[in-house]
């Protein structure tokens, strides 16, 4: 906005010929306008820190700040009332620019083990890959945005172990064979065998491959294919290590222990810590209710949740894991409104409740994410399930099967609502995540109401 639109407002008019604000510098005068206009809509008597502090969090943060202070002492010299809240609003703000904590790069050195290099490829699977992703591109081939990544990388460990084993780098049955030998005898860096579902996922990876590249005969994706069903088969019987997890974890405990993190907050004097717990009882209580995927980071207002109806409800969201299979284009979910109030926590941060609509709008115009580090930068893709790991011992993913297990104890045709909460088509998949904990659980109940039948018929 120019200088004379903004001495042309109702509230400037006594002031717009001010030699002082005529020569102010634009950005300064910009943010004493702005700041004006906040303290006339919300009838600031007198401004305080926390009516600084949400100013400036709608607008330009600490650099807002700034710029009005500057104007300020300017306007009403050094001794302007309002020139404490602001600087102390200035010194907050502040902090949290300046939070370093984890750091979200990679830091560490990572020699390559396992695994050749991409550029150590052999030329035609560079090439085949080459044509895969045309494809993908095209549309031809309608697949999860991640694949070509995973065949690519599975390739890698593939041509290492053939390296390795001094065999030629190509793609055929005496190949896979020792690879599948090699790969149900190894131990992982964990010290155990790899389980059946891991092996499973490496050679459907490399079987998509030789598949869609179109350079393979059918009798090797035959082959392949055979190989995979004695695999699921052989993962069937093996529990799923999120079931161990769920069989460990105290469900009852997630809500509680997320209000017991929210309720600390004003515990910490450092505005960024108060950032961090904040999304860590939002990282705990939301998942449960909305049993999402790894997405969670990638969560932005305005663009995926929107405040509609008393609710924040996803809007035109997509699952990363299903986006591109027809009729599971849309995730039409929401936050339930039990939860809620951590998403409005995030918002509010520090500040007065009577500003939560204002910071929806602007949230919802300037697309914040749902988590966000103290300086304002991305939190890293598996957040989420870190403060899972943290606090239960398991990633997020085992929301899904916690969905199950309660619809399940409710009845077996509360199981369709929990399928619909999981964005699931199959039942299949309500029995996969189905764990054998709620199946026991079913079956004892089952067990007792026959005896009571029996019971009536005998007295």
């Amino acid at each position: 906005m120019t200088r004379h639109a903004i001495l042309s407002k109702p509230h400037w008019r006594h002031d717009a010929a001010s030699p002082v604000l005529l020569s102010m510098p634009i950005e300064e005068l910009r943010a004493l306008d702005s700041l004006v206009e906040f303290i006339v809509k919300h009838g600031c008597g007198q401004l305080e820190i926390s009516d600084c502090r949400a100013w400036a969090r709608m607008n330009e943060g600490v650099t807002a700040l700034r710029h009005a202070a500057a104007a300020l002492q300017k306007t009403d010299g050094n001794d302007a009332p309002p020139l404490a809240a602001l600087h102390a609003a200035e010194s907050e703000l502040a902090a949290c620019a300046s939070f370093g904590g984890i750091r979200r790069e990679t830091t560490r050195i990572y020699t390559r083990s396992i695994s050749l290099s991409e550029d150590d490829l052999p030329e035609a699977w560079k090439t085949q890959l080459s044509r895969i992703h045309d494809r993908i591109f095209d549309g031809e081939v309608v697949k999860a945005p991640d694949l070509l990544d995973r065949m690519t990388r599975k390739l890698c460990q593939f041509g290492w172990f053939l390296r390795k084993s001094d065999m030629p780098l190509m793609l055929d049955i005496p190949g896979l064979r020792a690879f599948y030998t090699y790969e149900t005898t190894r131990i992982s860096m964990r010290g155990a065998p790899l389980r059946p579902a891991t092996i499973t996922a490496t050679f459907a990876d490399l079987r998509d491959f030789a598949a869609m590249s179109q350079a393979y005969p059918a009798g090797l994706v035959s082959e392949i294919d055979k190989l995979l069903v004695k695999l699921r088969d052989r993962a069937d019987v093996v529990q799923p290590q999120k079931y161990a997890a769920l069989a460990r974890l105290d469900v009852s405990r997630i809500i509680p222990r997320a209000a017991e993190i929210a309720a600390g907050v004003p515990n910490y004097r450092n505005p960024a810590q108060r950032v961090i717990q904040r999304n860590r009882a939002m990282a705990l209580a939301v998942p449960p209710m909305t049993p999402l995927r790894r997405e969670w980071h990638d969560i932005r207002f305005g663009r995926d949740l929107v405040w509609s109806a008393g609710r924040y409800r996803l809007r035109d969201f997509k699952l990363r894991k299903t986006r591109h299979q027809v009729g599971r284009e849309a995730y039409p979910g929401s936050i339930h409104p039990s939860v809620q109030s951590y998403v409005d926590a995030r918002l509010l941060q520090d500040d007065d409740a009577t500003y939560l609509d204002e910071f929806r709008a602007v949230a919802e115009a300037e697309r914040w994410p749902l988590f966000q580090h103290p300086d304002s930068g991305d939190v890293s893709e598996n957040y989420v399930s870190q403060v899972w790991s943290v606090e239960f011992g398991t990633g997020a993913h085992i929301c899904r099967t916690i969905v199950y297990d309660i619809v399940f104890a409710i009845s077996e045709g509360a199981t369709l609502a929990g399928m619909v909460l999981n964005d699931h088509t199959s039942r299949q998949a309500r029995k996969k995540y189905t764990s054998d904990q709620a199946a026991a659980a079913a079956l004892a109940a089952a067990s007792a109401e026959l005896n009571d039948i029996t019971d009536m018929f005998l007295e």
